[in-house]
Parts: C-alpha cells; sequence; structure tokens
C-alpha cells in the first residue's frame, strides 16, 4: 500500500472523512481574517505616531472615541457575509464602551470606567440581552 492507498483508506473512514478539505479552506479564511486584523493594527500604529500631535490636541480624545464607537458598532453588528447580527447590537455595545471610555477621561480614573463597563455588563446580563 503506498501513500494513495493510505489516503484513500482515511478517506473512506467515517472520521476523516474530507478533513484536507475542511481544514484547508478553514486555515486559509483564518489566515485572511489575521492578516487583515493585523493591517489594521499596523495603520492604527502609524496612524498615532504620525499624527500624534493630532491626538494630544484637545481633539484628539474626542476623535478617539468617536473612531471607538464606530469601529464597534460595525463590527459586532456585522459579523460575516453571511451572517448578519443586528445593528442594534453592534450600537448599544459599541455605546456602552464608549460612555465608559467618556467617564474614564472625565473622572481621569480608569477604575470608574471599568466599573461603568461592568455594570453595564451586569445589566446586560441580568435583562438577558446577550442571550
Amino acid at each position: 500500500m503506498g501513500q494513495h492507498g493510505i489516503k484513500n483508506y482515511l478517506n473512506d473512514l467515517p472520521c476523516f472523512m474530507d478533513v484536507t478539505t475542511i481544514v484547508g479552506s478553514q486555515m486559509n479564511q483564518d489566515l485572511k481574517t489575521l492578516l487583515i486584523r493585523l493591517s489594521f493594527g499596523i495603520i492604527g500604529i502609524a496612524a498615532g505616531i504620525i499624527f500624534r500631535p493630532f491626538w494630544l490636541s484637545e481633539w484628539g480624545i474626542p476623535t478617539f472615541i468617536f473612531l471607538v464607537w464606530v469601529t464597534i458598532s460595525i463590527a459586532l453588528g456585522w459579523i460575516g457575509r453571511s451572517q448578519p447580527h443586528s445593528f442594534r447590537f453592534g450600537f448599544i455595545v459599541g455605546s456602552g464602551l464608549a460612555l465608559s471610555l467618556i467617564a474614564t477621561v472625565l473622572t481621569k480614573s480608569v477604575f470608574v470606567g471599568l466599573g461603568l463597563l461592568i455594570v453595564l455588563a451586569c445589566i446586560g446580563i441580568k435583562t438577558k440581552f446577550f442571550a
């Protein structure tokens, strides 16, 4: 039995059927997703370094909070090509995160922002919003 014989034998077993096809396509999709996330991260780092005076100005923090709100709302509102989540879900979670960032900036305390985020998550769990 050569290599082709072993491969055919493994493909005949129910637990090994089309494993290479399924894993191969999933790995390609995972690699694309990883590369897209890394490229967005690199672009964000470059923007932070190049536009440093803007981010440290009085318009920097509100712009950052707005970009976080828009990004989270879109990312959580739309999961993928065939599975749109609800726009409302993304909007509410993005708004909660933006609200906790605003509280952190206004009080200059990370603990206040984290506390507000935890309280909002607890309210979401109690009302079965995430279910």
